[in-house]
């Protein structure tokens, strides 16, 4: 089980995972996170993007911190490129680094943020 929580995600024009809120289910302090940005379609799973992001979220603490990941139309060209009408990117955490130096790793798939490159983004409202 995961020791961090994706509590939200943000999109931009650009990104559609321009940044993240997670929080920190676990007991330690963590120093960094590793994510990655999974394309999923009926052609298949690919990795899209990863990312190791240093941050310093405490125990049982909330924070949000800029990914840029997921480029709109990148994701949108990989789409077309396998000739899919549809398809899905998911962001996860891939494993956690803890400020006393251990790691957390993913062991199975658990759910993750998704976005639909292929359709426009649904920007928040300022």
């Amino acid at each position: 089980m995961s020791p961090v929580t994706i509590v939200s995600v943000d999109s931009s024009k650009e990104y559609g995972f321009d940044s993240v809120t997670i929080r920190n289910d676990g007991g330690r302090p963590i120093t960094a996170v590793h994510v990655e940005i999974m394309f999923h379609s009926e052609a298949g799973d690919e990795v899209a993007d990863e990312r190791r992001v240093p941050v310093d979220v405490d125990p049982r603490d909330t924070r949000r911190f800029a990914v840029t990941m997921g480029h709109i139309e990148g994701l949108r060209q990989l789409a077309r490129s396998r000739r899919q009408s549809s398809a899905m990117a998911i962001l996860t955490i891939e494993s956690v680094e803890f400020a006393d130096g251990s790691k957390w790793k993913q062991s199975e798939r658990e759910q993750g943020a998704p976005i639909d490159p292929l359709k426009p983004a649904q920007l928040p409202k300022k």
